[in-house]
């Protein structure tokens, strides 16, 4: 743009104001951030069906020491109705995620996650109280390929239980995957309690917005099928059927802000 001055017939002093306005840093964006309500209703199959629980979430990023992070609340009325219910820290540093939790009462929870150059992913657990602090958990996770079958690997050891878990999963085909775990626990007089569980997880979507899962142990033959449909109607309907239980019907409606 150009201003145009004149002082006197036949002088004219012309001033171009574009290299100033294209030098000016345009106004910072706003930090992003986001919230969410969800109301959860009661069984819709019993006499008087009610509002059963009310939760909320808001989040808010920012910089801090020159690395993105962010704050989190959690509100869940069926936990505490009157405060929240958790407030965290997370961000990353280098290759190390960190989440520093409270669940306003107990100690402070905090994680450390980082991945080594072979894929494998650990994580620890530890609970900072005042001056003092102790791990409480560290776990390794990593894909394996056991004859030319991708298999999800999880070895985990609580230092508080002395008790150690080898997870060990994988899809068969169809949605359906299965899933062992092997546990050992200190027991009494130095030795060792082990047991050995698995289950078969099935999961998929019949239609657009409506999903189908279940997960049956056929050792003791429990389990559970869940139906999932949010297409229908402004909600999301559940369906709940457990092995041997009586089915139960709940409706969530959440809200993003």
């Amino acid at each position: 743009q150009t201003l145009s001055l004149t002082q006197a017939p036949g002088f004219m002093l012309s001033l171009s104001v574009a290299p100033i306005l294209a030098g000016r840093a345009a106004p910072p964006a706003p930090p992003p951030q986001s919230g969410s309500v969800e109301l959860i209703s009661g069984d819709l199959g019993s006499k008087t069906p009610s509002l059963d629980n009310i939760k909320g979430k808001w989040s808010q990023a920012f910089k801090l020491l020159g690395n993105a992070a962010t704050v989190t609340a959690e509100y869940d009325r069926a936990e505490n109705d009157k405060f929240l219910k958790s407030a965290s820290l997370s961000g990353a540093v280098d290759k190390i995620k960190y989440e520093l939790a409270s669940n306003f009462g107990g100690p402070l929870e905090a994680t450390l996650e980082t991945s080594t150059e072979d894929g494998t992913t650990i994580e620890v657990e530890a609970e900072v109280d005042g001056l003092s602090s102790r791990v409480t958990r560290v776990t390794g996770t990593r894909t394996l390929s056991v004859n030319e079958r991708e298999c999800d690997l999880e070895l985990s050891h609580t230092l508080g239980d002395n008790e150690s878990k080898l997870r060990l999963s994988t899809m068969l085909g169809s949605g359906l995957r299965a899933v062992g775990l092997l546990s050992s626990k200190g027991g009494g007089k130095g030795g060792l309690d082990h047991s050995l569980t698995y289950e078969l997880e099935y999961d998929t979507q019949l239609t657009e917005g409506r999903t189908l899962s279940a997960k049956v142990s056929p050792r003791d033959g429990t389990g559970e099928v869940e139906y999932e449909d949010s297409a229908t109607i402004d909600a999301t309907i559940a369906a709940t059927f457990p092995l041997g239980g009586a089915p139960k019907v709940t409706a969530k409606r959440a809200f993003s802000f």
